[in-house]
C-alpha cells in the first residue's frame, strides 16, 4: 500500500509541474530602485525614514518643513538640530500636537527609535507627510552636521 500512494505522488509530481504559463525567463526585481531626485515631489507615502544626509538636503529644499525633537529636557544638553522644536514624545503619542495634517514634519531622537514609533503615530493620526531621521542625533553629530547647545 505504501508503495503504491508512492508510486502515485511521484508520478503526479512529474507528470504536474508546478503551475506555471510556460515562461520560464529570468526577470529583473519588480521594486528596482531607481534613482530620483528626493524632495522635488510629494512623498510616495506619508512616513519615511531618512538618512541624515538625506534630512540634511530636505531642510534646504522642503519649505515650511518643521523639525520635532521628542528627546526628554535632559538629552538636550547633547545638542540638538538648528531650528528643531523640542515636543514631548508622549504628547505625539496622545495625539496633542496643534500642527495642521498637512505641515511636513521631521522628527529626530537619539538614536531614531522614539522619533520613528512617533512618526508611526502620526501618520495614523492623519498627518500627510512625516520623516524619521534614522540614526537620530547620535548619527548627526557622527557625520559631522552642525548642532547647537
Amino acid at each position: 500500500m505504501q508503495k503504491l500512494i508512492f508510486f502515485t505522488l511521484l508520478f503526479v509530481a512529474f507528470t504536474f509541474p508546478a503551475c506555471s504559463n510556460g515562461d520560464n525567463e529570468a526577470k529583473p526585481p519588480a521594486a528596482a530602485v531607481q534613482d530620483k531626485p528626493l524632495f522635488n515631489q510629494a512623498p510616495a507615502t506619508p512616513f519615511q525614514s531618512i538618512s541624515v544626509t538625506q534630512a540634511k538636503e530636505l531642510m534646504a529644499k522642503r519649505p515650511g518643513l518643521v523639525i520635532l525633537d521628542v528627546r526628554t529636557p535632559e538629552e538636550l544638553k547633547e545638542g540638538a538640530i538648528e531650528g528643531s522644536t523640542l515636543v514631548p514624545f508622549w504628547a505625539i503619542m496622545q495625539n496633542k500636537l496643534t500642527l495642521p495634517k498637512e505641515t511636513p514634519v521631521m522628527l529626530v531622537c537619539a538614536v531614531g527609535g522614539r522619533s520613528f514609533a512617533a512618526g508611526q503615530m502620526m501618520v495614523k493620526y492623519g498627518y500627510k507627510e512625516v520623516y524619521n531621521v534614522s540614526g537620530g542625533l547620535t548619527a548627526w553629530k557622527e557625520a559631522g552636521l552642525p548642532v547647537k547647545y
